[in-house]
């Protein structure tokens, strides 16, 4: 494609546009404003090292307390850590519930043969349920969209984190469910 005829002599003469100045201006400015937000730079024993795989013990001790064979392991570790941090004297209960999962068959069995601890085992389940890790100021949310306890109802109502449809959204009928429960 070619240019047009007297365009380049134009662009020649004037120099330095209006249109140029602000791009170089924006430019420079976003780049600086960046700076200090880029990730450093990857060490070369860093980029050596394999990834570590997530922990699937937690994984599977939460399957058997909530019967839910479709949990997410992300969400699964987030829950790990927080009460590792949290909860340092449940997280420590953890390897027991584990061995105890491997032995009995069902969540009401292994919360029943917990004994000491039950309040971890039920800790995790609460976790599950309510998607938050300990209680009051120092509880931290580790999964509010995922959380079980929104799966009694995502049929026909999806998480309330922002409003579904104007004024009084929730007045309307609710809408007809997507799938068959079993």
């Amino acid at each position: 494609m070619s240019i047009p005829e007297g365009v380049e002599e134009n662009r020649q003469r004037q120099g330095l546009t209006r249109r140029g100045f602000l791009l170089a201006v924006g430019s420079v400015s976003l780049l600086a404003a960046c700076r200090d937000k880029a990730p450093a730079a990857a060490t070369p024993a860093a980029a050596a090292a394999p990834a570590a795989k997530a922990d699937t013990a937690f994984l599977g001790l939460s399957h058997a307390l909530t019967g839910k064979n479709d949990l997410d392991p992300a969400t699964a570790e987030r829950i790990e850590r927080a009460f590792a941090h949290l909860q340092p004297d449940l997280h420590a209960e953890f390897p027991t519930l584990v061995t105890l999962a491997g032995q009995v068959t069902g969540a009401q069995a292994l919360i029943a043969a917990a004994g000491d601890a039950k309040p971890a085992a039920l800790a995790i389940i609460t976790a599950w349920y309510t998607g938050t890790v300990g209680k009051g100021v120092h509880a931290v949310t580790v999964s509010y969209r995922d959380a079980l306890m929104q799966r009694c109802v995502d049929d026909g109502l999806s998480p309330p984190t922002y409003a579904q449809g104007g004024p009084a959204w929730w007045t309307a009928a609710p809408p007809a469910p997507i799938r068959a429960r079993a």
